[in-house]
């Protein structure tokens, strides 16, 4: 997330509130720094061109002689990240500074709060570590999480005698030394609980293109990577005496990865107006993978599991609201979707992805409020999201949502027999994102999901549940 620091000068010679804004996130917003283009061939320009053409589209402040929509009609424009700026609040004038964002280090806790939720997960707690650098000159960039269990990495090196091309290195690893079960309507399977980790190495080729607004995140990224990994499990006392425990093995996997990113972000790093959307291919094999699992689950195909491709793609748009000249109205626009082929309980796609978070990597993963994190275990969903958010003032973004989300989940039929559906998971929410102080900001989120199933306990579980997200971040 972001945070801000506030000083207060007071004196015979007038009054000054200094302001300076740094940006920090579990996945943190990091974007500013112009990039220099060379020369570009013709399949270059039509690219920049084509995502200049689509920005420009969703600006609907136009300009006239250096002259805005907004400051036409006597509105403040809307800070943006990294840019100098200065207003007045309360009868103190304020100066934002420019600054360079390429260089970022912070850390972010947050809690999620789902009363009558997964057992275990009613109260969760997250956090972690976000390191970012770009060193722009030797086109090298290192991107990565740490919170000790997850972590996440991603380091490229440019290739000097070819500028837009580089070799990427990444690491990704899930390492928890506790069971884990799965839920069913919220109820927890306890005969299910398994531990069970992994770590994957990869080495690739990456393409990267600067678009328009042509700032430092402003770029269209392309890589394969060859990922390495290994998974290891181990049965818990919990774990049914009938079901099965995999085998520990190696597994490979073709990655295919695009990123695009033409958004222009307010002070606070939220999405102001522009367009985001990528995707992922998968291609993963299994050195060796026998029969596991069992009730209240059908039993898997693991022929079939050994080898599986899993898809998913996602886009945001943001703008103004139609027919409103003005820049503190904002509609951000989302939709995630995702499909494999023969997955299993460890190639599944895992629902919700984040907590919240508008970073170039971060957008990729969709959001589910009301939802445990990593609750729901698909083969294929889609989410759509949209969202309108008002600038209170230039450190303060109250806003309202709704998503409606069509999920594959597990329910029960009869008894304790359990089948697939895709079901819908309607919500609506709110929160704000705030400036706080010690240089930190604060998002709280409460969510009402219409489509999630919660137990009560003693009583058959019910569509409906509340959630409550508080998150906090700070740059070192």
């Amino acid at each position: 997330m972001d945070f801000f620091e506030l000083g207060v000068s007071l004196g015979s010679g007038g009054r000054q509130l200094f302001y300076k804004e740094t940006a920090s996130n579990i996945y943190v917003h990091v974007e500013e720094g112009r990039e220099r283009v060379s020369a570009f061939v013709m399949c270059r320009r039509r690219i920049l061109i084509v995502f200049w053409i689509v920005s420009t589209m969703l600006n609907p402040h136009f300009s006239v002689c250096g002259w805005t929509s907004e400051e036409a009609w006597g509105e403040e424009p809307t800070p943006i990240a990294g840019e100098e700026f200065r207003t007045t609040l309360f009868g103190e004038d304020i100066y934002v500074p420019p600054r360079d964002r390429r260089s970022v280090t912070a850390i972010s806790f947050g809690l999620q709060a789902l009363p009558n939720g997964p057992s275990q997960m009613e109260a969760l707690p997250f956090g972690a570590l976000y390191l970012w650098r770009n060193w722009d000159d030797d086109n090298r960039r290192l991107r990565g999480t740490f919170s000790g269990v997850v972590n996440d990495v991603d380091y490229t090196i440019g290739l000097r005698d070819y500028p837009n091309w580089s070799l990427l290195f990444t690491w990704d690893n899930f390492i928890l030394p506790m069971g884990r079960s799965e839920y069913v309507q919220g109820q927890r399977q306890r005969g299910t609980e398994l531990e069970w980790s992994y770590a994957f190495a990869g080495t690739g080729l990456g393409y990267r293109l600067p678009v328009h607004p042509f700032r430092q995140d402003s770029a269209v990224n392309i890589s394969v990577t060859y990922e390495a990994g290994y998974r290891w499990f181990k049965g818990t006392g919990h774990t049914a005496s009938d079901y099965g425990v995999p085998k520990d093995t190696y597994e490979g996997r073709i990655h295919f990865r695009i990123r695009a990113d033409a958004l222009k972000r307010n002070l606070m790093e939220l999405p102001h107006e522009g367009i985001t959307l990528g995707g992922d291919l998968l291609h993963g094999h299994r050195a060796k993978w026998d029969r596991w699992g069992g009730a209240p689950f059908d039993t898997p195909d693991f022929k079939k599991e050994r080898t599986y491709i899993q898809a998913s793609a996602y886009a945001l748009v943001a703008t103004g609201l139609p027919f409103v000249e003005s820049e503190k109205h904002r509609l951000l626009t989302s939709v995630h979707a995702g499909i494999g082929k023969d997955l299993d309980r460890f190639s599944a796609f895992r629902l919700p992805g984040r907590p919240t978070g508008y970073e170039w990597e971060a957008i990729s993963f969709p959001m589910i409020h009301g939802v445990a994190f990593n609750e729901l275990f698909p083969t294929r969903y889609a989410v759509a999201n949209l969202q309108y958010r008002y600038e209170a003032l230039f450190f303060l973004y109250p806003y309202v949502e709704a998503t409606w989300g069509l999920v594959e989940r597990p329910v029960f039929t009869s008894g304790t027999a359990v089948k697939q559906i895709t079901d819908s998971m309607p919500a609506l929410g709110g929160g704000v994102v705030t400036g706080a102080p010690w240089k930190s900001q604060v998002e709280l989120n409460y969510t009402y999901n219409f489509g999630i199933y919660r137990d009560p306990g003693g009583a058959p579980p019910t569509k409906g549940g509340h959630g409550l997200i508080i998150f906090w971040s700070k740059q070192l």
